[in-house]
């Protein structure tokens, strides 16, 4: 019987053959130093060919048993394949960190002694500088803005280098949703979250295959799927129209009625746009309320597909 590794390291792959066997040797030193047993999950989430021979090969140089690899039937998103590394994940706590090098394997040195202090669920390690090009720091820095207003349970610090217990993990795997939005959902299952910070290394090769657009895309995912800002928004909006048409409308009215110094057709004309649209935009309010709660029941489409697993 194999023994159960004291961490699961999960790393989604889409272009790191450059970069894999550095992020390899890394790691084993690290858990060399500390002591402690571990196992190593790739998830080829539909990338570039030369990324899943070069998990292969991780695969073969290390040893089937402390690496796994599973390939993905084509893109479905980092979330989605960090999902997938879950469920194949053995260890008693799972760090999920990128292929690209700018996280430090020797900073899970932190996340472990943080995680130690008070038995965190999750902890997230947090940036002082960010080694990324300008545009997407500006960008980040307004989605995180928007973020912390949409979703204000969402942990300030969150971020894609990750340690968290298993068991926590395992509940992700239950969540079906219109988007996967991996923070949105350790949001929903825990409030035991914490932080440290680590260091953001420049990186080693290739570059981010997140664009502007796709950054675009998913801030209005996640807002769609796990914020009501949007459709509160819409509520109190229709609610303050409503009520101000109506007052209005209820003005003109009374002054015809008691002054009759209003054109004609101008006091039905007033209350027939006025009411008119103040009721349809409340109506818009209810059922967008509606929309959102179906939103958050439907959806039963698969995270990931399963191309290929080596276990």
């Amino acid at each position: 019987m194999i023994p159960t590794p004291d961490y699961s390291v999960v790393v989604p792959v889409f272009q790191g053959q450059d970069t894999l066997l550095g992020l390899v040797e890394q790691l084993q030193a690290f858990f060399t130093e500390i002591g402690r047993s571990y196992e190593l999950v790739f998830v080829h989430d539909g990338g570039q060919a030369a990324a899943w021979d070069a998990v292969l090969q991780m695969r073969q140089k290390l040893g089937a048993s402390n690496v796994k690899a599973v390939r993905l039937s084509r893109n479905f998103g980092q979330h989605n394949a960090l999902l997938c590394g879950f469920r194949h994940a053995k260890g008693r706590f799972i760090v999920t960190l990128d292929e690209d090098l700018q996280h430090a394997p020797a900073d899970i040195r932190c996340l472990i002694q943080r995680q130690a202090e008070g038995n965190f669920d999750v902890v997230y390690g947090c940036y002082t500088i960010k080694q990324h090009a300008s545009w997407r720091n500006f960008t980040s820095s307004i989605l995180r803005q928007m973020l912390r207003l949409g979703i204000p349970e969402l942990h300030a610090d969150y971020s894609a280098f990750r340690l968290l217990k298993t068991e926590v993990a395992r509940h992700c795997l239950a969540m079906r949703n219109s988007y996967t939005f991996l923070d949105g959902y350790l949001t929903w299952i825990t409030n035991s979250v914490a932080s440290v910070p680590v260091t953001h290394q420049p990186r080693v090769a290739g570059r981010s295959s997140y664009t502007l657009g796709r950054l675009v895309r998913h801030s209005i995912n996640i807002f769609v799927t796990f914020s009501d800002l949007p459709v509160r928004l819409l509520t109190y909006a229709s609610l303050l129209v409503f009520a101000s048409t109506s007052i209005y409308s209820f003005y003109i009215l009374l002054r015809k009625l008691l002054y009759n110094d209003l054109l004609p057709g101008f006091t039905s004309l007033i209350i027939a746009i006025g009411f008119g649209v103040g009721l349809l935009l409340l109506g818009m309010g209810v059922l967008g309320e509606y929309i959102h709660r179906i939103n958050l029941k439907t959806t039963r489409r698969p995270d990931f597909i399963e191309a290929e697993i080596l276990n």
